[in-house]
């Protein structure tokens, strides 16, 4: 009990301590003018990215890298580095309070080979992560279904981990893009360019249950895969890829990223996708819409079959709607305006984590003139589970010869109890605080927490830094 209750005081304080450091960190930003001045330079980043998808103006630019890559571009090579941090204390509710860190810090290189050896069209990129810290979620909220940091969704703590790398080739005119090699589903698929500035990982890299999945490898787990895109209009494109289909800890390149065997493949994920970018108007509000669905050929033993010990197997199927559509713009910049988001995720329910997830929540940027490159975004998540996962761990439940304990043991999916649905609710303010640095609170309030009425709702407040150098 001493010991218990001696960790408990310890971890509290530490909380305590971390807390106060934000804050202050965050209130002597606030008002230093010379961190807050925002004498950024005109310079305009390209809205397209090498497929010639919209992405989102990038305000702040980089650090170190974008005078350098500037000098680097004529010769076909690009650098990126950035930090990624998070912090999350839960105050109240969940498992128990207490806080938890976690990074992640990435660097990548570009080779564009048309301009290094004039091979036109064709480029190669890759990427290597550090990976570290805990995950608040499974240590103090008890959520087993949503991180409350989303750059530990991955579950990796590493010092080195090879990411993504693969080659790229445009056909053409650019009318046809060609990716192949260690490929990460996530980064081609679902994508929405505002999924990553909120912490949890209810939107980010995807809607939660479409990542969920074995087959939809999302960051930072790549496998072999293959993708092929085809612009329809300037505005709109299709795209079909294969992937390898893996489980979880098996076939994502390992603990350094570097296994690229098949061993551990059970069968083929195969998504396709439609995406159209809109600029409706004078004012060009410009939006982002995706449709898509994805199979994936490996057999899975199903909940109920997992419950009783059988054998019945099943294939799993997925589709997607998502919408980032400005309603209203603030300003001239690319992507500065209030944008509504939309986005509805489902899963076959024999053999998924979930049913049905829906987003719906907005960002604005560019609101405040005086501080121009300030964003504040709001998300609401609700997500239900299959009944046949809910029937089969109420199942196992009356299979205990004692009452079901939490504490000991979990049920299927490790579930502290029988699941249904839950509700997740996001509001943060990112601070611009100077080319490349964006800080961010968070405040984060889980009902239902692992979509069961096991604990009490969860109330989290944190911090989400990062830096692109």
């Amino acid at each position: 009990m001493t010991q218990k209750k001696t960790y408990n005081s310890i971890n509290q304080t530490w909380f305590k301590i971390l807390f106060l450091f934000h804050f202050s960190f965050f209130y002597s930003v606030y008002y230093s003018k010379c961190v807050f001045s925002q004498t950024y330079s005109d310079h305009e980043i390209d809205t397209l990215d090498q497929n010639g998808k919209s992405v989102p103006y990038d305000s702040d630019g980089e650090l170190f890298f974008h005078k350098l890559n500037e000098k680097l571009d004529p010769h076909g090579v690009q650098f990126a580095l950035s930090w990624t941090g998070e912090t999350a204390g839960i105050v109240r509710g969940g498992r128990r309070k207490g806080v938890d860190y976690a990074h992640q810090i990435a660097f990548s290189v570009d080779m564009d080979w048309e301009k290094i050896a004039g091979f036109k069209g064709f480029s190669t990129h890759a990427m290597i992560l550090n990976l570290a810290g805990r995950n608040a979620s499974s240590d103090y909220v008890g959520d087993s279904q949503i991180q409350a940091q989303e750059i530990y969704g991955g579950g990796y703590d590493r010092l080195f981990h090879m990411n993504y790398i693969y080659i790229e080739q445009q056909l053409w005119k650019d009318q046809v893009n060609i990716r192949a090699g260690r490929l990460s589903v996530g980064n081609e698929f679902a994508s929405s360019p505002f999924a990553c500035q909120f912490m949890l990982i209810a939107t980010c890299g995807q809607p939660r249950s479409i990542q969920s999945q074995q087959g939809f490898t999302p960051w930072p787990g790549t496998v072999w895969g293959i993708r092929f895109l085809f612009h329809l209009t300037r505005q709109s494109y299709f795209q079909l890829g294969a992937y390898e289909s893996s489980p979880w800890g098996t076939g994502k390149g390992g603990v350094a990223g570097f296994d690229w065997s098949t061993n551990a493949a059970t069968g083929v994920f195969i998504p396709i996708e439609y995406s159209y970018n809109s600029e409706f108007g004078k004012d060009n509000l410009t939006g982002y819409y995706h449709i898509g669905a994805g199979l994936d050929t490996s057999r899975f033993q199903t909940w109920s079959a997992q419950a009783v010990k059988g054998n019945k197997r099943d294939n799993r199927s997925q589709f997607w709607v998502m919408m980032d559509q400005m309603i209203f713009r603030n300003d001239p910049k690319k992507d500065h305006g209030l944008y509504l988001i939309l986005n509805y995720g489902h899963d076959s329910t024999t053999t998924s984590t979930f049913k049905d997830l829906y987003n719906v929540g907005f960002i604005n940027k560019g609101f405040w003139k005086k501080r121009p490159y300030d964003q504040i975004g709001f998300m609401f998540t609700y997500y239900t589970v299959p009944k046949s996962l809910k029937y089969a761990q109420k199942y196992q439940m009356t299979q205990l010869s004692s009452p079901f304990n939490a504490k000991v043991l979990s049920l299927l999916n490790g579930a502290p109890a029988a699941q249904t649905n839950s509700a997740l609710f996001e509001l943060n303010y990112g601070i611009s605080a100077y080319r490349g640095v964006m800080v961010m609170p968070v405040v984060e309030y889980f009902h239902h927490v692992a979509a069961t009425k096991a604990y009490k709702d969860a109330f989290v407040i944190g911090l989400k830094t990062n830096i692109n150098f």
